[in-house]
């Protein structure tokens, strides 16, 4: 299930790339069930916000908006 919505975050991303990157040009997003639930300047501040809204195996998603396509990955975490 985790695996589903992580796919499904990263497709709402892809489906509405030109307008998200409009309104979100050089920030990293916070994605969680298929909406932009923040937006930061830092990889890390995004990631926190995730965890502490979502915990550690939230599905949330963080994505770079940027014109050229950045190099993400998708991970759970295990304690």
């Amino acid at each position: 299930m985790l695996k589903e919505k992580m796919s499904q975050n990263l497709e709402y991303v892809k489906g509405d790339f030109d307008n998200l990157l409009n309104l979100y040009r050089n920030k990293y997003i916070l994605v969680n069930e298929q909406q932009v639930v923040g937006s930061f300047d830092t990889y890390n501040a995004a990631a926190e916000e995730g965890v502490n809204n979502y915990g550690i195996e939230g599905s949330f998603l963080v994505y770079f908006m940027s014109e050229t396509t950045p190099v993400n990955f998708i991970s759970t975490a295990a304690l």
